[in-house]
Parts: structure tokens; C-alpha cells; sequence
């Protein structure tokens, strides 16, 4: 299964989910918090002076198991404080320990510094939203400006968390962090050879944090993108210059990625993709606007009509319904992906004109 066919599956299954599209981890639901959550008891320990073992510094969650608990070997720690020491911890002093009741073992979830303690424990407290791809829920306001004040921490397992949970958040959401933001950082980070993983998080937010002038810099970058490139970062390059250039920008983007002949249908996924993520938020770039150029993309790309049929639908956009049924009728051939979207358009709207177009080709085997 294609990269877009599980995109497109996701989007018609969960409508909204389009901001986690682009930078999402690939291994969202093993994400370290919710091991964290998902455990009974959660501390920072440090291993014994022979290594046979370790001893608890600093409880973050839970109690302590009592007994003989196998890594740990001085079960007593319930002030929930760092133990103290004559000198600090550095980032491998302290291992994060998890504990869980139906499973009885202690598993290393990574190293982090006993300094990190109390920040831990506010991550661990964190309001979590009902609806993680709702730009509205409350949670967010909490959640992300206390996360973005980390990101790239020198503490790896700072940094991995923090991507983890602001690589979710919707668009909108991160939006709402640009003056916490620094371009400059963010630019050396989105280019950096160790973080590919988090290249594309970084791109959406140097788009929000940049100044105009940046425009031409992502536009050249975008001009030399191949196919080869992950879609994800592409889409995000081609995210963070429509955040730049606003409406202006969709008619560079129509042209060189949607109406291009040299442009490989996984590049044209790519700026697909950062459209609807914009359409979806409607505020940089209007949702008419990019509706305007989903209908000369079917134009120009019959056989990839579908590809925008899910955001249409979402949208209301029935009036496509007409094109759609044309498209089938006609038997020109589509790519499966496509014609599975279309198909479950028309069976979403509500027009009764359309409903007998679907039973007419019900009738006539085009179904």
C-alpha cells in the first residue's frame, strides 16, 4: 500500500486528522509518555557502584513495589523529591524506570538527568485533549507552550518527547506558538543530517516562524526537490511557503507542482497535502482558493481526480458530485486510490441527483 493510499484511507476514516499527517512519528502510539502514562510506577534511578542493580533517586509517579523488585535495589523513595547529591547528575547519571503491576519487571525507558525530575512530573501532569486533532481543545494551551520550550533540549530524552507530543498537534495549534519561536534554530535543525526523523516538524514550524524573506529560499529548495525526496518533507517545504506567501503563493504552487509535467505523482501528493492542510485551518490560505485549485488539478488530472475528494466532501463541496460521476462513466482509467475516493464521495452526498447518478452506475456495471 502506497504512502497516499494509507493517507487518504486515514483522512476518509477520521476527518480532521490532517495535521498529523505531515509530521506525525511513524510510531505514534509507543510514543515515551504514553509508556509513561501506561505504567503503574515511574523513577529516575541510578545504577549501583557495582552494576548489579540500581537505586531509586527520585519517584515520579506511583509507588514503589515493595519487596525484593529485581533493578531496584533500595526500595524507599515516597517523598516524590530528588535525593540529594554533592554533585549534579548529567544526562547519564539517572535512567527513567517503568513498573507495571501486569507485567511485574522493571523495563529502561532511557536516560535522563536527576535535574529533569520535576519537569517529569509536570509532562506526566499535563492536561491530555479529548480530541488531539481539534485545534479548539483546551488542552492544547497548555500542552504546547510548555513543550516548545524544549525542543532540541541537549537531554535526548527531553527532545524526543517533546517532538513526540508537538509533532501531533494541529496545524493551528502550532501556529499559535510563533512568538515562542526562533527561525535560526529551527533552520539549522530542519537541515541537520541527525534529525531526519524530525525534519519535517521543523520545516511547518521555521514556515511560521520566518519572515518573508524566506520565501525565495523555500521556493528554490522546492524547485530542486525530487521524487526521491520523502513526501512528508516536501509537503512540508511546500506548508511552510504557503504559510509565508498567503493566496499569492497557490498559483507558484498550482504551476510548478500541480500542473507540471515533470512533476512525479508523489510530488503532487506532497502539495496536495500541504493545501489541505491550510484548507482544513482556512485562515492563512482561504478555503475557496484552494478549492479553486483541487478543481483545476481534476482538470488536469482526471485520472487522479480522487485524490482531493475527501477534503471536497468534508468541505460540502457537492457540486463536484456531477464530475465525479463523469469521470466513472467515462472509463477512462484511474488510479485505484483515486476511484475509491470518488466512489465514497458520492455515497457521502446528500444531493439526491447524485444519489440516482450512483444507482445508474450501479446498474450499468461501472461499479
Amino acid at each position: 500500500m502506497t504512502y497516499f493510499l494509507r493517507l487518504l484511507l486515514l483522512l476518509l476514516a477520521v476527518p480532521g486528522a490532517w495535521a498529523c499527517a505531515i509530521c506525525a512519528p511513524a510510531d505514534g502510539q509507543n510514543s515515551l509518555l504514553l509508556r509513561l502514562l501506561a505504567a503503574d510506577t515511574v523513577v529516575l534511578a541510578a545504577p549501583d557502584s557495582d552494576g548489579a542493580g540500581y537505586k531509586p533517586k527520585a519517584l515520579i509517579k506511583g509507588t514503589l513495589p515493595a519487596g525484593p523488585i529485581g533493578l531496584l535495589t533500595t526500595p524507599d523513595l515516597t517523598s516524590g523529591k530528588p535525593a540529594t547529591s554533592a554533585t549534579p547528575a548529567n544526562p547519564a547519571d539517572t535512567q527513567v524506570l517503568l513498573w507495571r503491576a501486569s507485567a511485574p519487571r522493571w523495563t529502561d525507558a532511557g536516560p535522563l538527568s536527576l535535574e529533569r525530575a520535576d519537569w517529569l512530573r509536570q509532562l506526566l501532569k499535563l492536561p491530555r485533549p479529548a480530541n488531539p486533532a481539534s485545534p479548539t481543545d483546551p488542552a492544547w494551551s497548555v500542552r504546547a507552550p510548555f513543550l516548545v520550550a524544549d525542543l532540541e533540549s541537549p537531554q535526548p530524552w527531553v527532545a524526543q518527547a517533546v517532538y513526540e507530543e508537538l509533532a501531533i498537534a494541529p496545524y493551528a495549534v502550532m501556529r499559535t506558538l510563533k512568538p515562542r519561536l526562533d527561525p535560526l534554530p529551527l533552520k539549522r535543525w530542519m537541515t541537520s543530517p541527525d534529525l531526519l526523523a524530525r525534519r519535517s516538524l521543523y520545516i511547518l514550524l521555521f514556515g511560521i516562524a520566518a519572515t518573508p524573506a524566506s520565501a525565495s529560499e523555500l521556493a528554490q529548495q522546492l524547485l530542486a526537490v525530487s521524487a526521491s525526496r520523502p513526501t512528508a518533507e516536501v509537503s512540508a517545504l511546500l506548508a511552510a511557503y504557503l504559510e509565508i506567501q498567503g493566496d499569492a503563493g497557490v498559483d507558484w504552487v498550482e504551476q510548478h507542482f500541480l500542473q507540471s509535467a515533470t512533476r512525479s505523482e508523489t510530488e503532487q501528493q506532497a502539495a496536495l497535502l500541504a493545501l489541505s492542510v491550510h484548507g482544513n485551518e482556512a485562515l492563512r490560505l482561504s478555503k475557496e482558493r484552494v478549492v479553486q485549485a483541487y478543481a483545476r488539478f481534476i482538470q488536469h488530472n482526471p485520472s487522479r481526480a480522487g485524490f482531493v475528494a475527501s477534503d471536497l466532501a468534508n468541505w460540502g463541496r457537492w457540486e463536484f458530485g456531477a464530475t465525479y460521476v463523469a469521470l466513472l462513466k467515462s472509463g477512462q482509467p484511474q488510479v485505484f486510490s483515486s476511484r475509491y475516493a470518488m466512489v465514497f464521495f458520492l455515497l457521502r452526498s446528500p444531493q439526491e441527483e447524485t444519489r440516482k447518478a450512483l444507482q445508474a452506475l450501479r446498474v450499468a456495471g461501472v461499479l
